[in-house]
């Protein structure tokens, strides 16, 4: 008897170690009218839910012949036929690849006139089809057909350090500006309308300037979204909490998640220092970190209203992170390691930018399955 006692209490132990409780469940409330998703640390998907993510790489983009060598590989965007459009920053130029990965041609070139860009930071396709460009120097947008025709520019001037722009099906624009306030100016995140006269606000926080005293670094993360919807998504990653917004600006849903705060390291540190751009050295004296990172970097909707979001949780490789990925319900249903940063989400393809064996900036194409 006793030994039987002994028996079944092992097999509880083991069972202990291997196979520890059940996950955490996830909680829906509805506070203040508004849903709120309540996320465990560790992915709970519905009983029966395909949530083990396999990908199959297909091709990548990286050095090549001169023409379609890719200087500094910094933004992409992907049309419905799975072209991928290459932002070139280093050449002031967008190229254009096939949906295999082959080079097919060159838009724009670097310059002030029209169809010219002067320092572009960002490129994406509208719901109109249309290729828009920001062009920072030059203050605009420039508009281009997916063939490469040059069609309008659209200032940006009054709206000062506006960036991250985003264009819904109707025209309006979402961005990011910074306000002035007196001795605080503010950064905002604002929806405007096809003219740039602001609708509303959806985030607004202090300043922090560089050139007055220490600042912490992470203080400007904040991230934003739009989905098939025009729904907005707003992170400020001060909390693992993001905002969904309908298109009229109001809220209607949070999705927050459980996390473990990482700690900022030494050898992060000197590895954010050695990322600085010589321009930028002059704050190098002026950055004071905080204890732990925020609690996620970005995030990425995917074309089905997925959303996967990129942790500052890493993996054993360089340059590898942990990315949750959510359904389009706000529920936490997977948890991947990836080594690359993933941007584009499309038709069940995955598109990431990667470093390669001698340090150059690639993009990645794989094809993604759900299995359960």
């Amino acid at each position: 008897m006793k030994k039987s006692k002994f028996v079944i209490l092992s097999i509880i132990l083991v069972l202990l170690v291997f196979y520890p409780a059940h996950a955490e469940k996830i909680k829906i409330e509805i506070e203040n009218g508004v849903k709120v998703i309540y996320n465990p640390k560790e992915p709970s998907p519905p009983k029966g839910y395909p949530a083990k993510l396999v990908l199959k790489e297909e091709f990548f983009i990286g050095p090549g012949e001169k023409e379609e060598m890719i200087s500094e590989l910094s933004s992409f965007t992907v049309d419905s036929e799975g072209k991928i459009y290459i932002l070139d920053r280093g050449e002031s130029v967008i190229k254009v690849f096939d949906s295999k990965g082959k080079y097919l041609m060159k838009i724009g070139k670097k310059g002030q006139g029209p169809g010219e860009m002067n320092k572009p930071i960002g490129i994406k396709i509208t719901k109109s089809n249309e290729l828009m460009v920001e062009d920072i120097l030059n203050q605009r947008l420039i508009f281009f057909s997916l063939d490469g025709k040059f069609l309008r520019n659209l200032s940006t001037g009054k709206i000062f350090g506006f960036s991250g722009v985003i264009i819904d099906s109707k025209g309006n624009l979402i961005g990011r500006q910074l306000v002035p306030s007196g001795d605080k100016p503010k950064w905002e995140v604002k929806k405007f309308d096809s003219k740039l006269n602001p609708l509303f606000t959806i985030y607004s926080t202090e300043f922090q300037n560089p050139l007055q005293g220490k600042f912490n670094p992470f203080s400007y993360l904040n991230h934003f979204g739009v989905d098939n919807r025009d729904f907005i998504y707003f992170g400020d990653c001060k909390d693992y909490e993001i905002k969904v917004f309908n298109p009229d600006g109001k809220l209607i849903k949070r999705i927050r998640k459980k996390y473990k705060p990482v700690k900022i390291s030494e050898k992060d540190k000197k590895e954010f220092f050695n990322r600085i751009p010589p321009e930028a050295s002059m704050f190098k004296d002026r950055i004071e970190f905080p204890k732990y990172y925020p609690p996620y970097q970005n995030f990425v909707i995917a074309d089905d209203g997925k959303l996967i979001v990129r942790t500052f949780e890493k993996g054993k490789k360089e340059r590898e992170y942990y990315y949750d990925i959510f359904d389009k319900e706000g529920r936490y249903i997977a948890k991947i390691l990836f080594n690359g940063e993933i941007r584009v989400w499309k038709k069940n393809k995955l598109y990431s930018i990667e470093e390669n064996e001698e340090g150059f900036r690639i993009l990645k194409c794989y094809r993604a399955f759900w299995k359960k």
